[in-house]
């Protein structure tokens, strides 16, 4: 009776603390300003392309009329291939969202934000595969409403939607390799597995795993007919995508040996550093972001590994080592993953926080899971195992805290800014010193609104025509 009684308040704190991170994912920033992979982003959805101001370079006036032109789905998927064919599932997604609900900077946001809250229902029910009711969901939820991650949730990028994806990949992938051999999880895990790609190629290092692991676990009963039908679906969208993205391939090759070149060193040490900050910090052993001096990293990453031997030393079957050896596979996968990327490409571009994203709810769940076996323990004392979960959650509160409180984003562009003041004064003509600026204010301007753009190379100021006279604004623009 009492162990039902206790169940059900479990249930009720678990649902108030995903109730809370949805209220967190929706208040949060404090401020927000863009910067430009997001411009990038905004730019892809209206099917503007990387090459549009080099087409239009001929011209010396423009009407937002003609640009408007642009904004089809069929040039979401040229503009996407021009950047380097990443990101596509979300491009058009956002492409058809600010179509429904215009084009304002909120509308952008919302749309990674409700991929968030989608993600974080997602990782409650995966919690629910390994927890239960266990009051240790709400761990999970609250190490990963805490990360980084959640910078993402408020950005005009595919981080959000990926996760998502991959999360959701997640849940049945576990019930098809562990619960339930049904082909049609399966399916599921394949397809949300392919959105998951589609929606950024690093989340594949997560799908490399579940493949793995299936292949292990499964062997040769993976094969089978229906399974087989299963899969093919899920391989058709994504090898038919690469078919006809190639050429973003070629362009994403290219990228990479103009950054090898511009890189300033390269040093394998250098990448197993980083490599093992960044695994350490998204395990939520978190000291390594207050104080980020080699003794600290190396130190913090012994301790994610001690905390791996002692979940596995107290864990009770072999069901519990099993999820310990799954959930730290999957969170470590990416910076094996991105360690790979770095020596082939000779430099640390792969080696970034957003690029672990896809494996932090992992890392969560992995530590969150870790605590809840030692807590099971009846060796070990009560207060090791409340230090422990104090010595996970309380570094990483107040790290969550610290990054709220000291958010304070530069302005990098104040084209957001003009959009506003050009609906507001009624402004009819403006001039722009390039045309990147004038497809940016045109993103961001209410559907069918009329104004021509005049592009003048000489100022480095817009210059605004309005009904009372001229008003000339200093351009920022910061493209890094």
């Amino acid at each position: 009776m009492l162990q039902m009684m206790a169940s059900g308040i479990a249930r009720k704190v678990n649902m108030l603390c995903l109730l809370a991170a949805i209220i967190a994912v929706l208040l949060l920033p404090l401020k927000k300003e863009i910067w430009y992979d997001e411009t990038v982003s905004m730019k892809c959805s209206k099917g503007i392309s990387h090459d549009t101001p080099e087409s239009l370079a001929h011209l010396t006036t423009i009407s937002s009329a003609s640009l408007a032109k642009l904004n089809t789905a069929n040039n979401v998927f040229t503009a996407t291939v021009v950047d380097n064919s990443n990101s596509f599932l979300y491009n058009i997604g956002l492409h058809w969202f600010t179509k429904l609900f215009g084009n304002s900077i909120s509308t952008y946001t919302l749309f990674s934000m409700l991929c968030s809250i989608a993600m974080l229902i997602a990782f409650f029910v995966l919690c629910g595969l390994f927890f239960g009711n266990s009051i240790f969901v709400s761990v999970a939820v609250l190490l990963l409403t805490m990360d980084n991650i959640f910078g993402m949730s408020h950005e005009i990028r595919a981080y959000a939607m990926g996760v998502f994806f991959i999360v959701t990949a997640g849940i049945y992938f576990y019930k098809f390799t562990f619960t339930e051999s049904k082909p049609f999880y399966l399916l599921l895990t394949g397809l949300f597995s392919v959105a998951a790609v589609l929606s950024h190629f690093l989340s594949v290092y997560i799908v490399l795993v579940f493949l793995g692991v299936m292949l292990y676990v499964k062997r040769m009963a993976l094969f089978s007919v229906k399974n087989i039908l299963a899969i093919l679906l899920p391989i058709a969208l994504i090898g038919t995508f690469f078919f006809c993205a190639a050429r973003g391939l070629q362009i994403m090759s290219k990228q990479n040996e103009t950054i090898k070149l511009a890189a300033k060193g390269f040093s394998m040490g250098e990448v197993f550093i980083r490599a093992m900050k960044y695994t350490a910090i998204n395990f939520k052993v978190v000291f390594p972001a207050f104080v980020g001096k080699l003794p600290v990293v190396i130190l913090s990453f012994i301790l994610l590994i001690s905390l791996y031997v002692f979940g596995l030393r107290s864990a009770i079957n072999n069901e519990q080592k099993r999820n310990l050896n799954l959930l730290f596979v999957l969170g470590i996968s990416g910076s094996l993953f991105l360690s790979l990327l770095c020596f082939k490409s000779h430099h640390y571009t792969a080696i970034y926080y957003r690029y672990f994203s896809f494996g932090v709810p992992f890392c969560c769940l992995f530590t969150a899971y870790a605590l809840f076996v030692i807590a099971g323990d009846s060796k070990t004392n009560n207060l090791i195992k409340g230090g422990l979960v104090a010595g996970f959650v309380l570094p990483t509160a107040v790290l969550f805290v610290l990054g709220q409180v000291n958010a304070a984003p530069l302005i990098k562009y104040n084209h957001i800014a003009i959009a506003r003041q050009i609906v507001q004064d009624n402004v009819t003509k403006i001039e722009v010193p390039e045309w990147s600026d004038a497809l940016l204010i045109q993103c961001v301007l209410p559907e069918g609104y009329k104004i021509d753009y005049v592009r003048s190379p000489l100022t480095t100021n817009f210059t605004l025509y309005k009904a009372t006279g001229t008003e000339v604004v200093p351009v920022i623009k910061n493209d890094t």
